[in-house]
């Protein structure tokens, strides 16, 4: 293991680390043209500044890379969990098929009702009447269920 004495005399300020913002854009892109803020956090000496300094197409090169990074990564967890939500959906919608859910609507998140509501409504393709049936609630309130969640009617 390696160290190398840096002195406080060496540091652009009176702190160890320096934030800069580095705004992505377009090459090419017209002036008004929405930027992407980033974040880098780097060493406050003086030769670490100059070598970003001098570096700098390279770091925005690799803050791009990492972006581009993040957004495959987020899609692939989307789908995987939206097919995980829905095969642990499947198993929900038979067990109130069975029961008549009673009160079932009433302890779920916004976000699940909305999935389970466009679920029951395409496997009873928008019948009303099997639906309340399965979701043990009257017309009134699915029609406030589906309104509140905005699921077309």
């Amino acid at each position: 293991m390696a160290y190398r004495d840096r002195s406080s005399k060496e540091k652009s300020g009176g702190f160890d680390y320096c934030i800069m913002e580095v705004r992505l854009r377009k090459k090419n892109a017209p002036a008004d043209a929405r930027e992407d803020s980033r974040i880098m956090v780097v060493d406050s000496h003086w030769d670490t500044l100059r070598f970003v300094q001098d570096n700098m197409e390279e770091c925005v090169g690799n803050i791009v890379k990492l972006k581009r990074l993040q957004v495959k990564d987020q899609k692939r967890v989307v789908e995987d969990s939206s097919a995980l939500f829905r095969d642990s959906l499947e198993p929900l919608v038979d067990a109130l098929a069975q029961t008549k859910g009673y009160g079932v609507m009433d302890k779920l998140s916004a976000s699940l009702k909305k999935a389970l509501l466009l679920m029951v409504m395409t496997r009873y393709q928008s019948d009303w009447d099997k639906a309340c049936q399965v979701l043990g609630i009257s017309r009134e309130k699915l029609d406030t269920e589906l309104k509140l969640c905005g699921v077309a009617r």
